[in-house]
């Protein structure tokens, strides 16, 4: 990280879904780059998403449709492997337009590849192994290297070995990695570990390779827990909170979106930016657009001015 704050988008499917009534097959976004008002139900949505960050000062990581655009996801749907590739380079491209538009010295722009689970994030049923996971991830990895990507961002991951396996392949490809946790109400991961515990599992067998870790796709009042002390919380580089706190499997199946209060979350991260000075990523999961992130652009950055005495 730059020092700039940051933010960046997820859980963008929840929007198309329920708002803009697209049937998303298998829940893979990346598909709607090939439908004419999805894609500019795409560019809508992320384009108040940036406008809202750089308002505020905030750069973006620009990322989020390649959630579900890797081998086993893909085949559901009917793509080859070429034709995942061809989709995923696609999807990088449709990033790199807004960063030469909105990206300034003051307002960086960052390209990211995000990779979810090799299976389903909230039921997660059989865990791979680590050296399973490397291989299998590997070559959405490589697209994205391929495409140009900066950085590649590994998102809701409830496997301490899926992390290691990510991060190894990230490393080996010589792409920047950031690896995102998904915990459960009470703060810990689906394995039962604790925050802690996983962050210096995937450190200890990849040799730190994860440029930072962040929470996604829950509560901060579900994730807090989470938060012990400790010197292993300046692993910790961002949050991406869902818009209200709900258990993400049932809000997934509400068939309606709960979009919560977004000056209320902006005062939750607002919080926990004077907790953490360090912390710089400060996105935005299911149920949130760019009136969330305006909300907590806004009210972190007066926590930045406040403490600086501003």
């Amino acid at each position: 990280m730059n020092g700039t704050d940051m933010t960046c988008g997820g859980g963008i499917e929840t929007w198309l879904q329920y708002v803009d009534g697209f049937k998303l097959r298998h829940f893979c976004l990346f598909e709607l780059l090939d439908d004419k008002r999805g894609l500019a139900c795409l560019t809508d949505y992320h384009r108040k998403l940036v406008e809202a960050a750089v308002e505020n000062g905030f750069g973006v990581i620009n990322e989020g449709l390649h959630y579900r655009a890797s081998r086993d996801w893909g085949e559901l749907i009917g793509y080859s492997r070429e034709g995942l590739e061809e989709i995923n380079i696609r999807g990088i491209e449709f990033y790199k337009d807004f960063a030469r538009e909105y990206g300034s010295p003051e307002t960086p722009m960052t390209v990211g590849g995000v990779i979810g689970p090799r299976g389903d994030a909230y039921d997660v049923g059989r865990t791979p192994e680590a050296a399973e996971s490397e291989d299998y991830h590997s070559e959405q990895v490589l697209t994205f290297k391929k495409a140009g990507a900066d950085q590649i961002s590994a998102l809701t991951l409830s496997s301490v070995h899926e992390a290691i396996g990510i991060s190894r392949a990230a490393k080996a490809a010589d792409m920047p990695v950031v690896i995102s946790f998904f915990v459960k109400l009470g703060g810990k991961l689906s394995g039962g570990e604790t925050l802690e515990e996983a962050i210096t599992r995937v450190d200890a067998a990849t040799g730190s390779a994860p440029a930072y870790y962040m929470i996604n796709c829950t509560h901060p009042s579900e994730f807090e827990p989470a938060l012990t002390p400790g010197d292993w919380t300046g692993r910790l580089g961002g949050f991406m909170p869902n818009a209200v706190a709900m258990d993400t499997l049932s809000l997934c199946k509400l068939g309606h979106l709960e979009d919560g209060d977004p000056e209320e979350l902006g005062g939750q991260m607002a919080d926990l930016a004077r907790r953490f000075p360090h912390i710089h990523v400060w996105g935005g999961c299911c149920g949130t657009d760019g009136r969330h992130i305006g909300e907590i652009a806004r009210q972190v950055r007066g926590v930045r001015a406040a403490m600086a005495g501003g």
